[in-house]
Order: structure tokens, then sequence, then C-alpha cells
């Protein structure tokens, strides 16, 4: 079983960390693929248009997980929590516009939300079973996971107050990561089914597992597009042979290599305006978050720091508080 495909099925922050330092760090290599780019953002929001998108982060720069918010000019950044304890598994949802995180913070470890007007976190629940990290639906009323009973590891779904839970696969593989599609009907996930990691998706409210990348390569880490129709994941298949960000449509039918790095780039997140995509790349040495374009084109490097950065995931800049 590959390392990269349990990147995001930890609870605890230490092994998740750990896991992500396992993948081999290569220096000197040069960059395949679309060009880097000095600033692909430069200008386009110098006229004072409208608030240039904005990222929340995990980052061990200060020597434990915390939570950080910046914006792609890289001109604005803030540090969003503060607890001795890591935080770490940030996604946003739209329906209650609140950022849900996992913390190891004591006494009450778990699934915690807070608003950027207040900076308050609130406990919602334990992870349930202490399992992988938690996925809100875009509505906020429910939650996705992968829970490991009977000795392996499928997708649930339930309320925030644990309440109603959904078995939706049932396979003697593992399934994890979840990754709800925009309008809360579908889940992709990654699962080993195959004998190696495919990225499926699945009605959330009853239907068949479709793979939609069979491929014999790992193929990790789905995030869909804003608006539904398209899916990011990373994978080892070829050219790169190292983890690599592609992208397909939501059947499967076309697949498109977005990074051929010597390195390692990992768990991509479209923006909310479907404009650019972050993803977290280990090219420079260690680990950072980079954006680029849908088309893999301006690759540009968004922090800066000796800690770990990464598993960014997009917010609504004009709901941040800088």
């Amino acid at each position: 079983m590959i390392t990269t495909a349990r990147l995001s099925s930890r609870t605890n922050a230490t092994v998740y960390l750990t896991l992500l330092a396992a993948v081999p760090v290569l220096t000197g290599m040069g960059c395949g693929g679309a060009p880097l780019e000095d600033d692909p953002t430069a200008g386009v929001w110098a006229e004072g248009g409208e608030a240039p998108p904005a990222f929340v982060f995990m980052s061990e720069r200060t020597g434990q997980g915390d939570l950080y918010v910046m914006d792609i000019s890289g001109s604005r950044s803030r540090r969003l929590t503060f607890a001795p304890e890591p935080d770490y598994g940030p996604r946003w949802a739209n329906g209650p516009e609140l950022l849900y995180f996992l913390s190891d913070r004591r006494p009450e470890p778990g699934f915690y939300r807070m608003s950027f007007e207040k900076d308050t976190a609130v406990f919602v629940g334990r992870n349930p079973e202490g399992n992988a990290a938690p996925r809100p639906s875009p509505d906020g009323e429910w939650i996705a996971y992968a829970a490991g009973r009977n000795g392996n590891q499928d997708i649930f779904v339930s309320r925030l107050d644990g309440t109603g839970e959904r078995r939706i696969t049932s396979h003697e593989s593992d399934d994890g990561q979840p990754a709800w599609s925009p309008d809360g009907q579908t889940l992709a996930f990654t699962s080993f089914r195959d004998r190696n990691s495919e990225v499926y998706t699945i009605d959330v409210w009853g239907g068949t597992p479709r793979n939609i990348t069979r491929n014999r390569s790992n193929d990790t880490n789905p995030s869909w597009s804003p608006d539904g129709t398209r899916i990011l994941f990373d994978s080892t298949r070829p050219p790169g042979g190292n983890p690599d960000i592609f992208v397909t449509d939501r059947l499967g039918t076309t697949v498109r290599n977005l990074t051929n790095h010597g390195n390692v780039d990992l768990i991509a997140s479209w923006s909310p305006d479907g404009a650019w995509i972050t993803f977290q790349s280990s090219r420079d040495g260690d680990w950072e978050v980079y954006v680029m374009r849908p088309d893999g084109s301006g690759q540009r490097r968004l922090t800066h720091s000796r800690g770990f950065d990464g598993d960014a995931h997009w917010v609504p800049a004009d709901k941040v508080r800088w």
C-alpha cells in the first residue's frame, strides 16, 4: 500500500506529517511539463478590483500544526489557530459559511468549526471512530468519512452530531479519502479494490461505485471542480512515475497531466471561480504550497517556510478577515 494513499486517512497530526515526510524529497531536479512562471497573478488585482482568491492551509512553521489563510497574490496571510496541539485537515462548507478542521487539542480532540468573523474554534464532535478526516458536505449538514470496521475501511456519511449514519461503500478492500461533489449528490473516493489505488465515484444516496481512473498506477486524493464536471487527482502513472497532478472529467473518459516534475506533487484543490488550482509539492526540498492555472500553466510557489506547508483548500476571499 503506497504512502500517498494514506495522507488524508489519519486523525493524528503527527502520523499525518510522518507519512508526508516518508515520500522521498528530491532536490536539484528540473521541472518538466508546464514551465514555472515568475508570477501568474501579477497585475490581476492591481487595479483595485475584487479580492484575490484565498486558501487555508496547514503549516508546521511554528513547530506544530496550525492553520493559516493566504491570498494568492502573496500580499496577505494570517495565522488562524493558536492551540498548543495540532490543527489540520481544513475544509470550507458553503452552506453555513464555516471552516471545518480536525484538531488534537485537549480535552476534546476531534472535529471543529470556525467563522472568520470570530476566529473562535467551536467543538463539533469527536472524529468518528478516530478514522479518516471527516469532510463536511457543501451545505454543512453532513460529513463523509472512512471508518475501519470488520478489518477494512469503508465510506460512511452521518450528520454532524453523528446521527443518521449511512454506509456508502462495502468492500473487503479499503476505501478512503471521500470528496463531495459541489451539489452534494456524489462522492469521489479512493479504493484499493483493484489491487492498486483508483479513484471512484458513487451516488451518496445509493448506487454502484464507478472506477473513473482505470490505471495500473496509484491514483489518490480526488478533488472536484466548482462546476462538478472535472476531478483532480494525484497519480504515479507516466510520464513521471512519481506522484503528479492529473485531471479527468467526472466519467473518466479523458485524462490530462497537469504537473510533470522530478519531485512529488499532491493534494490539488480548485478555487471557487475555477481559475486556479493549489497543490503541495516537495520540488524545492521541503513541502510547500503552489498554485497553477487549470491547464497546468503558471506554476508558482506560494509559501516559504522551513516547516511543512500543505493540505491547502480554498475559502471565499470576501469572507476572510485580514
